[in-house]
């Protein structure tokens, strides 16, 4: 059986990683099942095997594999059915999609989200959390967090998509791939910690509902944080 360890907060069910979340649309994609393995900040001596110490990491028939792109890669070689990345232009393109998406989404979602998921860590875990994310922001999570800002922000990095979304069901055309999976990951950070910085009923957020639906019509309801 394939296993994942993914992100979790004090509550073992609460998995907010976007990375994470790419990777479980990615396997429900190819219909692949798997069992989770949640850890949480202070766990990480649990992946020490994989060589780093960064989740995801897909455990699969003895193999690890890490980093979401990575992993995609790694299912399109092992279950060539129904690919994500595909070949040559189409997996570039998915590439791409991963860069913008981290430039444009990242940022603003963590002005979002930066409070939220320092409530959501474990108690144990908070100290490591704000102390690793104030060294790397050079400020407290308290100057880092501007949700009023990082929904406008938002809102300016969503348009393009809200456009391209407008006359087809999926950033890849008719059906989902890599590049609506690498999105929607981002996300569901948000949607998963409590909060929808997007219309329900805009283009983003229909296409969003839509994948998030289908995953949970398989997999089941997904945890919300309820703060």
């Amino acid at each position: 059986m394939r296993e994942l360890y993914e992100l979790c907060g004090a509550d073992r069910e609460l998995l907010f990683s976007p990375y994470c979340w790419r990777v479980r649309l990615a396997l429900a994609h190819k219909g692949l099942d798997f069992h989770s393995r949640p850890i949480r900040f202070g766990e990480k001596a649990a992946i020490e095997f994989s060589g780093q110490k960064l989740v995801p990491v897909l455990v699969d028939d003895g193999q690890s594999v890490h980093d979401s792109v990575v992993i995609f890669a790694y299912l399109d070689a092992r279950y060539p059915q129904r690919p994500l990345l595909g070949d040559g232009a189409a997996a570039e393109r998915a590439r791409l999609v991963e860069r913008l998406s981290f430039h444009a989404l990242r940022m603003p979602l963590l002005k979002i989200l930066l409070l939220r998921a320092y409530q959501a860590c474990a108690e144990e875990d908070r100290d490591y959390f704000r102390s690793s994310r104030e060294q790397a922001f050079g400020m407290p999570l308290e100057e880092m967090a501007d949700p009023q800002g990082g929904e406008q922000q938002l809102r300016q990095a969503l348009a393009p998509l809200e456009a391209w979304l407008g006359d087809k069901p999926y950033l890849e055309g008719d059906e989902a791939g890599a590049c609506d999976y690498l999105v929607a990951g981002m996300l569901l950070w948000a949607w998963c910690l409590g909060v929808q910085p997007w219309a329900e009923e805009s283009a983003v957020g229909v296409w969003f509902t839509r994948i998030r639906q289908a995953y949970e019509r398989n997999h089941g309801p997904i945890k919300r944080a309820s703060f």
